[in-house]
This record gives C-alpha cells, structure tokens and sequence, in this order.
C-alpha cells in the first residue's frame, strides 16, 4: 500500500536499475541488475492480455466477491486467482496485483539475478543481500515506521498488505492495514483483503490473525487497528533508516 514512497530500505542498489512499467490500470515499480522496461513491458501486456481475454468470456470472473469456481480453460494468472480466492474465501479479483507482480518477477529473473516488483503497493521480491520493506500504514500512530526484514535464504517471497483506508480495492473491514508474507503473490494479496474484512474491532484482531496463519502458504501476518499492532508467524520487525 505504498503511494507516494516506494518500498525498499536498507538496500544497497548501487549498479542495480530501478524504473516504472505502465499499462492501463498496472503501475509496476521495478529493481533488476539492468534495465529491462522493454522485457517487463513485453511481460505485463502478455499477463493482462491472458486476463482481459479470459474476462470477456467469463465477465464473473472480475465481479465475484466469493471463491470462484473454474470452468477448466483458465490460462496461467487465472488459476493462480482461482486456488488463492479458494484458500482465502474471497473473489478472485482480490488477489490480482499479487499475481501479477509474481508473474512478471519470475519471468525477470531470465534476465537478471535479483529482481523486486511492486505492483500497487504489492511486492514480490528475489534478492540476494536482506532487504527492510516500509510498510505505510496511514494513521498517526504508525506513520510510514513500520519495516519488515527479509532474508535472502526466505526468498523468493511476496509482500501484500490490504487497507480500508487507501486504494481502490473493495474492503469490508477497518484495519489500518494487513500485512502478509507469503511465496505466493496471489495467496498473499488475497488473504491479505480476507484478514482485512475480519476485522471491525480490536477485539477482532486476534482472531483475524489466526485465520490468516491457518492459510497453507501463509508465513506471516501483520495487523495495524488504530494504535494496535499484532504480528504472528514469521515476521521480524526492523527499524527503517
């Protein structure tokens, strides 16, 4: 959930490339050992085009707010939105930017060693050094001070945190933010909105928690509620510089 700054501390990107790819509503923010626009453009417009493409056929797809059902001729992003909105319990839209940033992350990696996408605020990263990501968290307890410390040897992994505060994706709770780790981008993005719509009080938070870890894939969870926060799983918090 990350606008204005982007998400990496703590890292030393000296001979390493960092630019901006956009098509329609994706905006990805990317770190590679060179400049690959042109192969990350390339990668983008074939992933949406997969989705655009299986959205005229099944127009549910985009609107369903519970699990979706496959009807067998999904290509490669869809079924990876299917099996999340199955574990989580939510649409398959939720786990969209997720699936994405992996997706493109992963066919980078033909290119270059090291390489972290953002995709609205969603991460998925492979690196080689540790790396402190800002999680923003838009109430005044908690103001862009949060980082979470990543280790080489827990990569590849994604990094999604859903709000009720900012963005434009649909959000039935009132968390501040939810923050999960996971390896998958889409299981990350969409538990991250279903541990959001959990919680309506701090009396909801713990319970919140619990569900997200009982997702198979789920690694860690992070939950800020006005000046609350609760971690579970394997999260290490970290200072940011």
């Amino acid at each position: 959930m990350k606008h204005n700054r982007r998400f990496y501390r703590n890292y030393d990107s000296i001979n390493r490339f960092t630019f901006n790819v956009k098509l329609d509503t994706s905006d990805l923010f990317i770190m590679a050992n060179s400049d690959l626009r042109d192969e990350a453009f390339r990668i983008l417009k074939a992933v949406r085009a997969e989705l655009e493409n299986y959205i005229k056929i099944h127009d549910e797809f985009i609107h369903s707010l519970n699990p979706f059902i496959p009807y067998g001729d999904e290509p490669e992003i869809c079924i990876s939105m299917c099996i999340a909105s199955s574990s989580a319990g939510v649409g398959p839209m939720a786990a969209v930017a997720g699936a994405i940033a992996e997706r493109v992350g992963k066919e980078l990696l033909n290119y270059s060693e090291e390489v972290v996408v953002e995709n609205g605020g969603d991460i998925w990263m492979k690196l080689d050094k540790p790396i402190t990501t800002g999680i923003y968290v838009n109430n005044i307890y908690f103001n862009d001070n949060i980082g979470i410390k990543i280790y080489p040897e827990k990569m590849p992994c994604s990094i999604c945190t859903s709000t009720s505060r900012l963005g434009h994706s649909i959000s039935f709770g009132k968390a501040d933010s939810v923050t999960i780790i996971a390896e998958s981008g889409a299981l990350a993005d969409a538990t991250a909105t279903a541990v959001c719509n959990m919680v309506q009080t701090e009396n909801d938070i713990n319970n919140a928690l619990d569900f997200g870890l009982s997702i198979d894939g789920i690694r860690g969870c992070l939950i800020v509620f006005r000046d609350k926060l609760a971690v579970q799983g394997d999260i290490e918090l970290a200072p940011l510089k």
